[in-house]
């Protein structure tokens, strides 16, 4: 036994069990390697599809928002010639009209028969002028001749405006034809998908992120900028009031309803219902609302981002003042400064007046509508008044005056029905700021314009009631400015179709409507003033917001980031907007869809190219079917009338030989009528009488039975006279006009025949011209088109529509600048932070187990060489010699005998239970350190494992067919897509973009991932219970290492 302990051995047990753990913890080494590299692909992996995020933003902005921005222009540019249309087709029915009955108005013989009718008219034709139906007819073909000059002169003007309005009109809706495509149930559904890849593996890195690195050291920032946010009427305190509109304005569920309440309470050391800083630092803390500081902040800086996008991409006046409201209202909510910067702009002069007058308004109407968004308690509108007139008084009172102006009220495209209501919110606005600038006595006022000295009181009575006044006013202003442009339409129309004719073309060709008659004028107009580009000057200042509300957006989106380690909220996605921003654009496609498809176009061109074809014919229709009515409603009613007249004259003549020959009749029957009647009666003198009375009965009726019978035979006898006289003035008419002209001699008062035609015509008459031409339409209006009836109905279609149109299609454009504006907010942030967060992690990560290999190898090789020394290599252990002590040692010695002494403790009593329990303990510990390390590879692998879990969800992210498929659907929906430094124009552009920009991220991690799950976890677990073994084997050694000793000890002895 003795030999055995005195000799060396090898220590096999120990070497395998140093050799294990070693290479155990390399392999953990390695694996931790895998890690570090896929945690760094994962970091460029979020730099790729931040790339592909702010691509999308850039495509949005470049090519979607700015089509829709040239369509809107588009569509407002032909709703302009829409009107200027409408009004040409009822000036050229109403020049026809005017031409034609002034042509009518040339001719006697025409004007005679549409004064007078056909019956009153030819007699007076025939009687006054000697003329019949022939010389009537003559007439017609000059007259035709010249309304057709005068027509095809005003139609060049018509068509050359409705090829200006297909001209204006085609493109926008061929740009409408490919967003059918674009925007189609096929290509929805896919971005759909994609934007829901997009979110899914943006929350997986911000989960990974998360739980990597942690929150940050920013907590106090971020109370710094979310404080005044809560604290909404600046006193210093936050109520339970405030903070639950914080949860109403923000959507944050966790702070509405008693919750609220409830964590004032809890927080609120004094007791008063309100908290303050320090308080609040503890409240929002509150583990029932994690990660309320960034929520709330990232809330402020998505809203700040979107109205960035609105006002920049905004070119049209009424949508510059609409945004440059929504950004005062919101920025009141947390910097004033800001708000008087905007004030002093509105209000310098750089701007137009105009300009500062819409903002205002739409800072009225905005307050008004019950569904804007609401960010402040706080009255913006008075807050904003009150900084103007601070800066620019002069410029607010002008301001306040053109919102009481109806005239420029609608001149700016808005309703007169809202102006009283807001012109009295502004005078309210700006009676509370004269209030207060009258108690300082500096600035101007409304009350500067009454003249005479008030006290303070009346003048402040004064100010309260002007608002109400200013309500009255605005009331009866708005009354009186449409009854005006009322009466101006009624005027207008009533010149225009002031001509018999221009009416019959009304009647016969449009129903007797005009085509202004008939649709939205107001709206029409509303939107045309309203759509107004901005001028320079006003897109300069909404540039420099766009640029400070996008800066600030990304700066509080950093704050928010370094806090949470995460690019956005959780709840919030991008599916949802994309989706919104769909069928805003969808809802703009059904409304044009019908004109915008090919078959579409090509009938309105058609029906165009119809109506210019067939306009001036079913005119000349029409105008030629009056004067032949003229003629044709004539002939008949000539020979009736000739013929009556002669008959009458006839049978008057009779009457008058009757009246002639009654009297002597009478006398030549009394005498033998009173013979007879003496010798019957017996009395003379009654004989005498009776045979009077007799004689001038039977005189008279003898004298009307003559006459009738004359009457008769005379009245056959003239008309048989005329029809030959006729006949003779027939032959005579084809002589021509001219020579007829020359031969007309007016003998007769016109005045003394009208009153006999009238004596002799004594039963009543239909009614006159009018009604008699409308009334033939009898053939003509089956041979009229309905060319100017479809015309007119398309403009008005075209009225009505484009203004909806045009309003819908800014709402969609609205919702992608919106989406642009977050997309481009949060992935240049993600761009940003994401690879470094990564890379850093990684750094660190393989820092760390390098430091916990370089720490553990040292005490592996440390037993390695403990066990070869206890098995007798390197001298072995040797029996302890004794020392002779130092006389009169110095210090340095002293020194140098203590450090000798604890070497020699080491080397020659660390058999003793003092030095081996303390060694043990040591040593336990660094096995504690390994299990530990072990315990946090199995959780890091859970995180690894989540990752995978996450990867096998997100396709797009594994495989390359998938990945290219989903960048197809974003070329088919976008022209151009930039990547990085890849450009995608078509599908042959797609390829290899996915690996360049290394979207595959699954793919890059997974197989790494695994690998180094299982090479940490499973090796550190083996390092660990090796780590355990070596401690056991440790002991053994040193039991070992104790008996060499003594048996080194014992062979001393005898050798002595």
């Amino acid at each position: 036994m003795a030999g055995s302990l005195t000799s060396p051995s090898t220590p096999w047990c120990t070497v395998f069990l140093v050799v294990a753990t070693v290479v155990f913890n390399a392999i953990v080494l390695v694996g931790n390697k895998w890690t570090a590299d896929a945690l760094r692909e994962v970091g460029h992996s979020t730099r790729g599809w931040s790339h592909v995020g702010m691509g999308i933003a850039t495509a949005l902005q470049t090519e979607i928002d700015i089509k829709m921005n040239n369509v809107s222009s588009m569509l407002l540019g032909s709703l302009e010639h829409v009107v200027d249309a409408q009004g040409q087709l009822d000036i050229v029915l109403s020049m026809v009209g005017n031409e034609t009955d002034a042509a009518i108005a040339k001719h006697p013989e025409l004007l005679l028969l549409q004064q007078h009718g056909p019956e009153r008219g030819l007699v007076l034709l025939q009687e006054v002028h000697g003329k019949n139906a022939s010389h009537v007819e003559a007439l017609v073909p000059i007259i035709i001749d010249a309304i057709h000059q005068v027509m095809s002169l005003v139609m060049e003007e018509v068509e050359a405006g409705l090829h200006t309005l297909l001209e204006k009109i085609k493109p926008a809706l061929e740009q409408v034809g490919k967003w059918i495509l674009q925007f189609g149930d096929k290509v929805t559904k896919g971005l759909e998908d994609f934007s829901s890849t997009l979110d899914k593996a943006q929350k997986m890195f911000d989960q990974v992120m998360a739980q990597m690195k942690g929150g940050g050291n920013n907590s106090d920032l971020m109370i710094q900028q979310t404080w005044p946010i809560f604290d909404d009427d600046d006193s210093g305190e936050v109520s339970a009031t405030e903070l639950k509109n914080v949860g109403d304005w923000f959507s944050i569920s966790a702070l509405q309803g008693h919750k609220a309440e409830a964590l004032i309470k809890k927080y609120d050391v004094s007791g008063d219902g309100e908290i303050g800083p320090r308080e609040f630092t503890q409240l929002v803390n509150d583990p029932s609302i994690p990660g309320s500081l960034s929520v709330i902040l990232r809330k402020y800086a998505k809203r700040l981002a979107e109205i960035a996008g609105d006002v920049g991409e905004a070119r049209l006046r009424d949508d510059v003042a609409r945004s440059v409201a929504n950004y005062v209202k919101l920025v009141c909510a947390k910097n004033m400064t800001k708000v008087d910067w905007i004030a002093d702009r509105l209000g310098n002069g750089s701007i137009p007046m105009d300009f500062t007058g819409t903002v205002f308004v739409e800072m009225c109407l905005s307050s008004k509508d019950p569904n804007a968004a609401v960010f402040t308690s706080a009255d913006t509108g008075l807050l904003l008044t009150t900084e103007v007139y601070k800066l620019h008084p002069e410029a607010m009172l002008t301001t306040i005056d053109l919102m009481g102006n109806s005239s420029w009220w609608q001149s700016q495209g808005y309703d007169l029905k809202d102006q009283p209501a807001c012109i009295k919110m502004a005078t309210a606005w700006i009676t509370q700021v004269q209030k207060m600038a009258m108690t300082q006595h500096d600035g101007v006022g409304l009350l500067s314009l009454i003249e005479g000295d008030s006290t303070l009181q009346q003048e402040l009575e004064l100010l309260e009631a002007m608002p109400e006044a200013a309500f009255v006013m605005a009331e009866e202003s708005a009354r009186l400015y449409r009854l005006e442009r009322l009466q101006e339409r009624q005027r207008r129309r009533s010149q225009l179709f002031s001509s018999a004719t221009s009416q019959l073309l009304l009647k016969r060709l449009l129903g007797g409507v005009s085509v202004s008659d008939v649709g939205n004028q107001d709206k029409a107009s509303s939107a045309l003033r309203g759509g107004v580009p901005a001028v320079p000057e006003t897109l300069e200042f909404a540039a420099f917001l766009r640029a400070n509300a996008s800066d600030r957006a990304k700066e509080l989106q950093h704050y928010s980031f370094d806090y949470a380690s995460e690019s956005s909220n959780s709840i919030d996605d991008f599916a949802s907007k994309i989706q919104a921003m769909v069928k805003k654009v969808e809802s703009f496609i059904q409304l044009m869809e019908k004109y915008a498809t090919p078959k579409g176009i090509n009938d309105l061109e058609a029906k165009v190219e119809s109506f210019v074809d067939k306009a001036v014919e079913d005119v000349r229709k029409t105008v030629e079917s009056k004067l032949v009515g003229l003629i044709n409603k004539s002939a008949p009613q000539l020979e009736t009338a000739i013929h009556s007249a002669a008959h009458n004259a006839g049978k008057r003549l009779g009457e008058m030989i009757g009246s002639v020959i009654s009297n002597p009749l009478a006398q030549s029957l009394e005498k033998p009528l009173e013979d007879i009647l003496a010798g019957a009666v017996g009395s003379n003198a009654t004989a005498s009488k009776i045979g009077q009375y007799m004689s001038n009965a039977l005189g008279g009726e003898i004298g009307n039975l003559t006459a009738s019978t004359l009457g008769d035979k005379l009245g056959d006898a003239l008309e048989g006279l005329l029809d030959k006289a006729l006949d003779k003035a027939s032959d005579l008419a084809g002589q021509g006009l001219d020579t007829l002209n020359g031969k007309l001699n007016n003998k007769v008062s016109l005045l003394a025949v009208d009153a006999e035609i009238d004596r002799l015509f004594s039963q009543p008459k239909k009614p006159l011209m009018l009604y008699q031409e409308v009334s033939q339409e009898e053939g003509v209006s089956d041979t009229i088109s309905e060319a100017w009836q479809g015309m007119v109905n398309l403009l008005r279609t075209f009225s009505n529509l484009l203004p909806t149109a045009v309003s819908t299609l800014k709402d969609a454009r609205s919702e992608v600048s919106k989406l642009s504006s977050n997309l481009d907010s949060i992935f240049s942030v993600f761009e940003e932070k994401g690879p470094q967060i990564f890379n850093k992690v990684a750094e660190l990560w393989v820092m760390i187990w390098v430091i916990y290999f370089v720490f553990i190898l040292p005490f592996c090789l440390f037993t390695l060489y403990y066990g070869f020394w206890a098995n007798g290599w390197f001298g072995g252990p040797k029996p302890i010699s004794p020392e002779e002590p130092q006389e009169n040692p110095t210090f340095l010695q002293r020194l140098s005998l203590l450090g000798s002494k604890c070497c020699n403790c080491c080397s020659n009593f660390h058999d003793t239970d003092l030095c081996f329990w303390s060694i043990i303990i040591f040593m336990q510990v660094i096995v504690l350190v390994t299990f530990l390390i072990a315990v946090v590879m199995a959780i890091f692998a859970g995180v690894k494992a989540m990752i995978v879990a996450g990867c096998g969800q997100v396709y797009v992210l594994e495989d390359t067919d998938v990945c290219e498929s989903a960048l197809t659907t974003l070329r088919t929906f976008l022209t151009k897509l930039n990547v990085g430094n890849s450009t995608i124009y078509s599908d042959e552009d797609i390829h290899g973009v996915c690996d360049e920009n290394l979207l595959l991220t699954c793919e890059m991690v997974t197989a790494k991932f695994t690998k180094s799950t299982i090479a940490t976890t499973v090796f550190s677990f083996l390092a660990s219970i090796f780590s355990l073994q070596m401690l056991f084997d440790a002991a053994t050694l040193h039991e070992q290492a104790v008996w060499r000793r003594k048996a080194a000890a014992a062979k001393e002895g005898k050798q002595e």
